[in-house]
């Protein structure tokens, strides 16, 4: 694998490069360390130091910050390595309960000060859409850890087993949480502060740009790494 690759403008990503360096250049990076319950570092220490001190691939979680960084980042197939299917899937697990303890949660309490400012009309409305979005979401998070991690977990399961449902678009997801900025935007009362309202914004496409890449780590370095061992490769 290149170890250096290179996203867009942003600096050069290496396993060399100094942990304060990338997130300093990179702050969004900070939630990969969230999800993989890596604890930051004292001192000036590598990237790469850091992933062997923790247990995880080096050129798995440069893989993962440079998916995080550029949309149109596509690891090479050469560089997956089957041994990468268990960090994988454990760093996919993590994500599920980032969003479910963490971001859900996190733009609900900002929905909540929204709707101070609302209606009751626009109060039940909103609040009950998001209601429903954070349960499709949980219902979606559960089948993929049924039909798709729990699989990956046994050798036997995964060498026959139909993994057709990373194949298919997210593009539901991607609906509804763009229906729920589309609210936010243009059917709230013009009485809702517009910091409040812009707050709660950031966090929605925040949301559904980390879903996104979310999407693309299943596509791009699961699916690829469980095609490998159905293949024999």
């Amino acid at each position: 694998m290149n170890n250096t690759p290179n996203i867009g403008t942003c600096i050069a990503l290496s396993p060399d490069m100094k942990l304060f360096e990338l997130i300093d250049a990179h702050p969004s990076l900070l939630s990969i360390f969230l999800r993989l319950n890596m604890a930051l570092p004292k001192g000036d220490i590598s990237v790469g130091e850091v992933c062997r001190r923790d247990g995880y691939s080096v050129d798995m979680f440069l893989m993962l910050c440079s998916m995080h960084l550029s949309p149109s980042y596509r690891p090479s197939s050469i560089s997956l390595k089957k041994d990468m299917l268990e960090g994988v899937v454990g760093y996919l697990r993590a994500s599920h309960r980032y969003y479910t303890t963490y971001m859900l949660p996190h733009v609900a309490s900002h929905l909540d000060k929204v709707l101070e400012h609302c209606d009751s009309l626009s109060e039940r409305v909103l609040r009950r859409f998001y209601t429903e979005y954070v349960e499709f979401l949980t219902r979606h998070f559960e089948e993929e850890e049924r039909n798709i991690f729990s699989i990956s977990e046994s050798p036997d399961r995964l060498v026959s087993a139909d993994f057709s449902m990373l194949e298919a678009p997210h593009g539901d997801i991607d609906d509804r949480t763009n229906d729920i900025a589309s609210l936010i935007f243009k059917s709230l009362p013009e009485g809702v502060p517009t910091p409040l309202r812009c707050t709660m914004l950031e966090h929605i496409y925040m949301l559904r740009d980390d879903l996104r890449r979310h999407s693309d780590i299943e596509m791009y370095l699961l699916r690829p790494i469980v095609a490998k061992y159905q293949n024999g490769r």
